[in-house]
Parts: C-alpha cells; structure tokens; sequence
C-alpha cells in the first residue's frame, strides 16, 4: 500500500501502465499511428474533454482517456527539456554570447544560463539512464523498421512530399503556423525519405488532426490539395501498419 513519496517506484510496472495508456491513445486519438507526439496527444484529450472546439458539441471522454494522456507528461517535458538543450547548443554553436541566450531566456544573467544549460544537460542523461534496455532495443528496432521501409519507398516519398508543398497554400491556416512553415520549408529541402516522412506526420497532425475535423483546403488548388492530403494519409497509414506489424512480431519473442 502506498503511504507517501519514499516509497520505490516499480518501474516495471510504470512500463507497463505508460504502455497500455500510449496502446489507447494511439487507438482513440493517434489514427494508430507508431509516432506520438506527448504534448499534442494532452492537448487533443484536453480539448475534447474540456470542450474547446468550438460550436461542437462536447464528446464524452472517459477517465480513463485523461488519466492516459497524464502518462505522457513526463515524456512531454523531457521533450521540451531536449528542445530547449538542443536550441542553446545551437546558439552557442552560432557564437551567441552566454548574455544574448539569458535574454533570450527572461533571465538576468549569463552565469543562469550557463547553469541552465548544464542542468538540461544532465537531465537528458538522467532521461535516457531511465529507459530500461528493453525499451532502447524496441526503440531501435522501430527506427530501423522505419529506416528501411523509407529507403524502399524513397521514389513515392519524394513525390507526396512534392505534392503536398505545391498545394499547402490551399490551407490558409498552415499559413498562421509557424511550426508548420517550418515543417514544410523542411521538407521541400530535405533529401532522403526519414526526414520527410517525419516532417509529412508533423504536417498531416496539423491538417488533418485526430479527432477533428480535417481543414478543408480553399481556392483554385483545393482539388488537388485534398489529393494530395489523401495521398499522405495513405502513405502514413501504411508505414503505421507496417510499424504496428513490426512492432507486434518483436514483442512476440519477448514475451
């Protein structure tokens, strides 16, 4: 029985509840796809639980969706921890002064900065020291799926990619995103099928969000726009499929 905070964690346990609640995500709100992203995943679970989409009718959503988007916090913020890492190490790596970054930060002085750094540094490690062995080689084991599913399927890839950037204008509100500018000016510049793959889910979440309504594509190219979202989705449900197939086959011999 638990009787306050100096008790251990199972953490066996935890890997198994964290995988049952990511299984009923990805199966109610994450089109049953391999890839979640932790803090779209709460935010998509709030707003149907809240009732945020305007003029629509409030879903029910059980306890138990929220209580497993809860499950994803902890990732979500060693995802921002990452985030905000990777960006100082960016701007240091452009000589921006220890002073420009604690600015940028809302802090007072270089030497917070510095100590912000060092601590996001040692968070990473302490994140990835967490993951148990079985769950590093199932990760690995699921980017290498992904690896050479794109290498086999680079040709088509490429060519939704290219569909997809020719007609985002259709989509008005793509244009107020500014992630998904950059998504896309990503991908009409990446060169190989992983990058693009990845930048074609971040874009697909946007336009065609689990549990909304997809944004419906205006203007002379709206036609060839909707096509071309189709044509996304078709791609992406059949990586997903293949990962889920993948990923069912290496549990299989670990059970």
């Amino acid at each position: 029985m638990w009787k306050g905070g100096s008790m251990a964690i199972d953490r066996a346990k935890q890997r198994r509840m964290q995988e049952a609640a990511e299984e009923l995500l990805r199966e109610r709100y994450g089109q049953n796809r391999n890839h979640l992203d932790p803090l779209k995943l709460m935010q998509v679970v709030r707003d149907h639980a809240l009732g945020h989409y305007a003029g629509e009718e409030t879903p029910e959503v059980p306890a138990e969706d929220v209580l497993a988007a809860l499950t994803q916090m902890e990732e979500a913020r060693a995802n921002l921890d990452a985030l905000e890492h990777d960006l100082i190490r960016a701007a240091r790596s452009r000589s921006a002064s220890w002073q420009k970054i604690a600015d940028a930060l809302g802090m007072t002085n270089r030497q917070a900065a510095e100590a912000k750094a060092t601590r996001l540094e040692r968070a990473a490690e302490s994140h990835r020291g967490d993951r148990d062995v079985r769950t590093q080689r199932r990760d690995r084991a699921q980017r290498r799926t992904t690896e050479v599913w794109c290498r086999e399927h680079e040709a088509r890839i490429k060519a939704v990619s290219g569909r997809l950037v020719d007609v985002a204008g259709a989509w008005p509100k793509l244009a107020e995103d500014a992630a998904a500018a950059v998504y896309l000016d990503q991908l009409s510049k990446a060169t190989d099928g992983i990058h693009r793959i990845g930048c074609l889910e971040m874009l697909h979440w946007r336009i065609a969000a689990p549990g909304q309504q997809d944004l419906k594509p205006t203007g002379p190219q709206a036609d060839e726009a909707a096509l071309a979202r189709d044509a996304v989705r078709d791609l992406l449900d059949e990586l997903s499929a293949v990962r889920l197939a993948a990923d069912d086959a290496w549990l299989s011999t670990k059970r």
